[in-house]
């Protein structure tokens, strides 16, 4: 499948030129979905089904692979779109941006370790080649802060001399955290600035001075999940897919979260909406067909209890059953 990274960056050469751009992963397999029923039917007997088809694949030497695409606006264009191309929950307009092949992904080898290659991999949003700045909006400066404490968390202050997350070179002054690994650059000085040529801070002297600023609305929009019906979905069987897997999960759902649903998607699509109920209230008759007797809960087995709007049950007061001291 196609893979869409949802933070947009700003990116910048040489000159001081800027863009904005979005990362995008472009399989060079095809596509080859599976229906919900087959889904639903490899999940029961084979859970590991598509680890063990990549697996084999690479180990077979049909090595998949992807094209790594950007999708670039100027300037001009981000600030004249009629969307906000920095929300992570929707997908840029087909025609407000054009695209640019960079390179190639190729998975060639699988891993021989999975415990030392996989497992105690640490991937840092902040780590960003200089030409690369971070987006400007919060969840990515979220990720770029907390993403190094969980990874100091999981694998220790030296996570990154891991030999799966070592550098092809580094110089830096993190060091001596928890267990020290290899050499731990010796008696080399851990303080700066130092004159035994110890690293010294990278400043781009090309990166652009100005900074962009967003001004977000509160507004509720659905305009992504319209364009994404009308326009993404390629065709009606398509369509119809997406539509009765929206059907299935509202079946077990209760009726007033149902008829909010439907709300919603009435703000989103007439023909959506329209469609949905339709196949709801028929999925929703066959259930009840299917349905056996209601059967008397076993007495061995609690009941539960739901949360209601009514208040909490009388207990007996329990005055005197305890007290609290302060020494």
């Amino acid at each position: 499948m196609d893979a869409f990274p949802i933070h947009t960056y700003e990116i910048s050469n040489k000159y001081g030129e800027r863009h904005y751009v979005r990362f995008n992963f472009r399989t060079e397999q095809g596509f080859s979905a599976l229906t919900s029923a087959q889904a639903a039917a490899i999940q029961g007997m084979d859970p590991d089904y598509f680890n063990r088809d990549l697996y084999n694949a690479i180990d077979e030497g049909n090595f998949p692979a992807w094209k790594l695409e950007m999708d670039m606006m100027t300037p001009h264009d981000i600030q004249n779109v009629d969307y906000d191309p920095f929300d992570v929950t929707r997908l840029w307009k087909n025609g407000t941006f054009f695209t640019v092949q960079i390179g190639r992904l190729v998975l060639n080898k699988n891993a021989e370790n999975q415990f030392r290659d996989i497992e105690q991999g640490a991937f840092n949003p902040g780590h960003l080649v200089p030409g690369i700045l971070e987006p400007p909006e919060f969840l990515f400066r979220g990720r770029r802060m907390f993403y190094r404490d969980t990874q100091n968390y999981r694998l220790g202050r030296n996570h990154n001399k891991i030999y799966v997350n070592m550098p092809l070179y580094a110089k830096t002054y993190v060091r001596d955290g928890r267990p020290p690994t290899r050499l731990n650059m010796k008696n080399a000085p851990n303080y700066y600035p130092n004159s035994f040529n110890g690293p010294i801070p990278y400043v781009d002297e090309k990166r652009p001075r100005e900074k962009l600023q967003v001004l977000e609305s509160t507004a509720f929009d659905l305009e992504p999940a319209s364009y994404f019906y009308n326009h993404i979905l390629e065709d009606e069987a398509h369509r119809q897919r997406f539509i009765g897997n929206i059907i299935k999960s509202l079946v077990p759902v209760t009726p007033p979260v149902v008829q909010r649903v439907l709300k919603l998607l009435h703000l989103v699509d007439r023909d959506l909406v329209r469609r949905v109920r339709v196949g709801y209230e028929a999925a929703l008759a066959q259930a009840q067909a299917e349905r056996p007797g209601q059967a008397t809960p076993s007495p061995n087995l609690p009941i539960r209890n739901f949360p209601t709007a009514e208040g909490p049950p009388d207990h007996p007061p329990t005055k005197g059953a305890y007290s609290i001291r302060i020494l």
